[in-house]
């Protein structure tokens, strides 16, 4: 993160866990995002798409569950879509209505005063929302590197706006662990290695840049990929990190009162979790969008994820500006020297 964000803000963020910006939405702007959200069904679940071919539940529920879950898709299918509905009424992702008028406001305000690198994807955005009868999800976790989103990093930045109150007397609040507490972290960069390792000198995947064309590897290969030692490696150092925080760290977590619509930046891929809702008479919402840091990795952006337009913004923090792409952001065309060193 010390390559992201200007010095005096790593050093808030390497304390807190998270970056206080001073911003809170426009209120009618954060009345606008609360009514679209409310005319959503409440049943919208979109997390089990992530796990179609359960290839997380293979690697981090242990080798009986994991080889039960490959030989019965639908039984882990139905237990993912149960821990989710357990946790939330509205989980959505990749709606991107509100992107750019959230990042438009938020670079009105100076917020591209908190990063050292110039260019940042605004990538997608989700909507998380529960009453008092469905408890968030309270486990200590971090956001795992995946191949659904394809390029993704260690230090992708979260901007986490809650659009209620969460507090001691609501609940709801995020549970941080700081670096400053603890330095264990999921090596997320690597899988961008893994997949230069894996595809970067097959002419057939690569687009006319020379980049990796994710739409281009084939199911076999993309499946290899997935069974192969180097990604099973990645899952286990996940498992095993993940029960160790757990097992050890669970005191150190930071609790914060947060206020509807003010604006803070944390990195999905420390470990977090949410507390229990409380509050019987309105519910939990959170809104968030992901900035991922763009590395000299020859790998191009996806397109589409489970059949959404996705990666389509990118944000300048020299001008200050915000730009939405056709497609999706075409990383051959920034500068090399404007992008981060993966294997530095």
């Amino acid at each position: 993160m010390q390559s992201i964000l200007n010095t005096q803000y790593f050093n808030e963020y390497f304390t807190n866990g998270f970056i206080d910006t001073g911003v809170s939405l426009p209120d009618g702007l954060l009345e606008d995002m609360k009514n679209h959200y409310k005319n959503v069904a409440e049943v919208r679940n979109d997390y089990p798409q992530y796990f179609t071919k359960n290839e997380h539940q293979a690697y981090l529920e242990g080798k009986i569950t994991g080889s039960l879950f490959s030989l019965l898709p639908g039984l882990a299918n139905k237990m993912v879509t149960k821990l989710y509905s357990k946790s939330y009424n509205k989980a959505i992702h990749l709606e991107q209505t509100f992107i750019e008028k959230v990042c438009s406001h938020l670079l009105q305000q100076n917020c591209q005063r908190f990063f050292k690198t110039r260019f940042i994807v605004a990538s997608y955005d989700i909507y998380l929302g529960n009453d008092h009868n469905h408890r968030s999800f309270i486990d200590i976790h971090s956001d795992i590197p995946n191949f659904h989103h394809f390029y993704e990093t260690e230090n992708d930045i979260t901007v986490y706006i809650p659009l209620i109150d969460v507090n001691e007397d609501n609940g709801g609040r995020l549970a941080i662990l700081p670096e400053s507490k603890c330095k264990l972290k999921v090596p997320g960069n690597v899988l961008l290695r893994l997949f230069e390792d894996a595809f970067l000198n097959i002419p057939a995947y690569l687009d006319e840049n020379g980049y990796i064309d994710s739409d281009k590897i084939d199911a076999t290969a993309m499946k290899n990929f997935i069974n192969g030692a180097p990604y099973k490696a990645l899952m286990e150092n996940y498992k095993i990190s993940t029960n160790f925080v757990r097992d050890y760290y669970a005191d150190k977590f930071i609790k914060n009162d947060w206020q509807a619509g003010q604006v803070v930046l944390f990195n999905n891929k420390t470990f977090h979790a949410a507390e229990t809702w409380r509050n019987p008479d309105y519910n939990r919402e959170i809104y968030m969008i992901r900035l991922l840091p763009i590395y000299d990795a020859k790998i191009q952006l996806k397109k589409t994820l489970h059949g959404s337009q996705f990666n389509k913004y990118l944000i300048d923090t020299q001008t200050g500006s915000i730009q939405l792409y056709q497609d999706s952001v075409d990383l051959s065309k920034i500068p090399q020297q404007e992008k981060l060193k993966l294997r530095a």
